[in-house]
């Protein structure tokens, strides 16, 4: 062989609801596309799936629309210029832990 890969495709007729299914199981891997999720189950090869902390999922979102409120006073012209340095440095450190948090409760 020349070192050039050739690739063949194969094409496939689902029924809607099997292709709903499918689409459903493959949002849960951590594969970028469905060609790549598609060959390891037909070549019966093992399936990456990731688990979503639905709870962390949550607090993020909660965090981040707090990150975004608390910017949002830091640009108020009514605050004076010491008391937005001490917001700002109360922001960083907030963020600070929030992503230390979010570290140790997405480590294996």
């Amino acid at each position: 062989m020349d070192g050039k890969r050739t690739l063949r495709q194969i094409n496939i007729s689902l029924q809607q609801e099997e292709y709903d299914k499918f689409v459903n199981s493959y949002k849960t891997t951590v594969y970028r596309s469905k060609s790549s999720y598609a060959r390891k189950l037909l070549l019966g090869k093992p399936v990456e799936i990731k688990y979503r902390n639905r709870s962390l999922d949550d607090f993020i979102e909660w965090a981040v629309k707090v990150r975004k409120e608390l910017k949002l006073l830091l640009s108020k012209e009514s605050l004076t210029a010491t008391e937005k340095m001490e917001l700002q440095r109360k922001v960083t450190s907030i963020e600070e832990k929030l992503i230390k948090l979010v570290d140790l409760c997405t480590q294996k």
